[in-house]
């Protein structure tokens, strides 16, 4: 029996330019939590934009795991910390340094705080695409004196591969098109903090589904009891799931969490 389904947002709850949560996915996680299952975000998201834009519409969930998986909090007042794993000192110099010889933009996430060096043509693109307004920018130097969680240069793949040959304690996803990366400590991924999530709840990795549509889904997709793909994502994701629902613009949640609860 399925305890607990982590969620994406983007492409899954919700399409990326979609205004608000459809009623037929918010009477679907109704039906989740009063057959006694307990939800979860998983997303690649910093909690202010989740707020500041209003992704989940006043939806609750018992925890967030976001910047994937890098910080993760329960859903109560306060946001209890779960788990934190920052990208080491060491990487942040590194890229800094490769930022004063050949600048491109880059945004760094701290738990309460974000901010770009710079503001160009492909950020205001990339952040369109995702329905999100631009972060502000600020001095990325005070990267050197926080917790960095999550770095998203706006890079696209090739760009990002040679990146990743210098920032060899990080790993690297590519998202939205080509053309934005994110950046995490190596090894980490959503999967990260799904173990840590689950660990705090009783839950076993066999008792628990994940719902997602993108690169950055996958890991979480195959570590999953059931893995379920949304019809609009990614090959990776499609690849790695145990069973693909409609697109997220055609009511694939509510078919999801139908799925889920049949089994």
């Amino acid at each position: 029996m399925v305890k607990a389904i982590f969620f994406d947002i983007d492409g899954t709850l919700r399409g990326f330019n979609q205004k608000g949560i459809s009623e037929d996915t918010r009477h679907a996680l109704d039906r989740a939590r009063n057959a006694g299952i307990r939800l979860f975000i998983a997303t690649g998201r910093h909690f202010l934009e989740v707020e500041s834009e209003n992704l989940l519409e006043g939806l609750a969930f018992d925890a967030y795991i976001t910047l994937n998986g890098q910080y993760c909090y329960e859903g109560t007042p306060g946001r209890p910390v779960i788990y934190k794993n920052p990208i080491p000192r060491s990487q942040i110099a590194i890229l800094l340094k490769i930022l004063e010889g050949t600048p491109f933009p880059c945004l760094f996430m701290e738990a309460e705080n974000w901010y770009l060096n710079y503001v160009d043509e492909r950020v205001i693109r990339v952040q369109d695409g995702i329905g999100t307004r631009i972060p502000p920018v600020g001095d990325v130097r005070q990267a050197l004196e926080h917790d960095i969680y999550q770095v998203i240069p706006y890079l696209n793949e090739r760009e990002a591969v040679r990146l990743a040959a210098f920032l060899p304690e990080c790993g690297y996803t590519v998202w939205h098109d080509g053309e934005g990366v994110d950046l995490t400590p190596k090894g980490g991924g959503k999967c990260s903090g799904i173990r840590e999530v689950i660990a705090r709840y009783g839950i076993e990795p066999e008792e628990m589904a994940a719902i997602g549509d993108g690169n950055n889904d996958a890991s979480m997709l195959a570590y999953a009891g059931i893995g379920i793909a949304m019809g609009n994502g990614t090959r990776k994701a499609l690849e790695a799931a145990d069973h693909i629902t409609g697109n997220v613009w055609e009511g694939g949640l509510a078919q999801a969490i139908d799925y889920l609860l049949s089994q």
